[in-house]
């Protein structure tokens, strides 16, 4: 046989516990109570408390602890999600390449003075057709800044001679240098010797740059030392000369492809900044007409 003893609940004890710890505002008395007949409530209405008892113990020593001892905060955004959109282009237009622009059709635009007329029209040309080899020594002249469209032939003529003086005054300025005196600069010098190697390697196969003691390397080493003079802030840089060559080869004028070199710099020459903002814009322009174009590849390359 078992024997078994039933005793009152007497919750007075835990009443009291509940008294000294003090985490209730109300009277602890009937907390038990309140505890059995709604525990859920209870608990989160009431032990909040607890929360503050302990941060209210520890938050001495975590003010006087060092940053590196602390906790990191947890700042790493939730997973969120990817939309996914595909652009459906339309149908593309047909592009048919026009013949290149002649001698002919040039003349055709030269009005009296020398003036050239319907420059739009002319510009649409060139765009959709390019132009005849023996026409570019004088239409890149135009096209790269040097001569104005606006200009008669006069005015192009006084144009020529003002920069003829101007490119020969900068080039003295780096002629007249000493070799005591560049030993001193080592920006000029640095230049020069980094010209040196570029106009070295230039296309040999090319007539007009074959050769060790070729007249149209000794023009390429000029042009790029007076560019130096001419744009102090960007100096040279490696790659220029792969630029003047081609100009310098059709112009065959050192004054005139200075000065069409210089117009073409003034459209590329980010590319060249140590920054590297516009080859990255470049290149950030590039992926997203790829992504429209071939989103595929895209895709691929990603």
């Amino acid at each position: 046989p078992r024997l078994y003893l039933v005793f009152p609940h007497d919750s007075s004890a835990l009443s009291s516990s509940f008294h000294h710890l003090q985490l209730f505002d109300q009277d602890s008395s009937n907390v038990v109570s309140r505890f059995l007949q709604d525990p859920y409530s209870t608990t989160f209405s009431s032990f909040s408390r607890v929360t503050n008892f302990f941060r209210g113990a520890l938050q001495p020593h975590l003010e006087g602890a060092s940053p590196d001892l602390l906790p990191p905060p947890d700042d790493e955004p939730e997973p969120g999600f990817e939309v996914i959109s595909c652009v459906e282009l339309g149908p593309r237009p047909a592009v048919e390449r026009t013949p290149p622009l002649t001698e002919e059709e040039w003349a055709q635009h030269v009005g009296p003075e020398g003036r050239l007329q319907q420059v739009p029209v002319l510009k649409a040309r060139i765009f959709s057709g390019g132009l005849s080899p023996v026409l570019r020594r004088e239409a890149w002249k135009f096209l790269l800044g040097y001569l104005s469209w606006e200009g008669s032939a006069e005015e192009h003529k006084a144009h020529v001679r003002k920069k003829t003086d101007e490119y020969f005054r900068m080039k003295l300025q780096w002629k007249s240098v000493s070799p005591e005196q560049e030993r001193r600069n080592s920006l000029l010098h640095g230049y020069r010797s980094l010209i040196e190697r570029d106009v070295s390697r230039t296309d040999r196969t090319n007539k007009f740059y074959e050769g060790p003691e070729n007249p149209g390397l000794g023009l390429l080493n000029d042009i790029l030392l007076t560019y130096c003079m001419y744009h102090f802030d960007l100096g040279y840089v490696q790659g220029m000369s792969d630029l003047l060559s081609p100009i310098l080869y059709v112009i065959q004028n050192e004054v005139d492809a200075f000065w069409c070199f210089c117009g073409f710099m003034e459209l590329v020459h980010g590319n060249f900044e140590e920054s590297q903002e516009t080859m990255k814009r470049q290149l950030g322009q590039l992926l997203l007409l790829l992504r429209v174009l071939d989103p595929q590849l895209c895709d691929f390359l990603d």
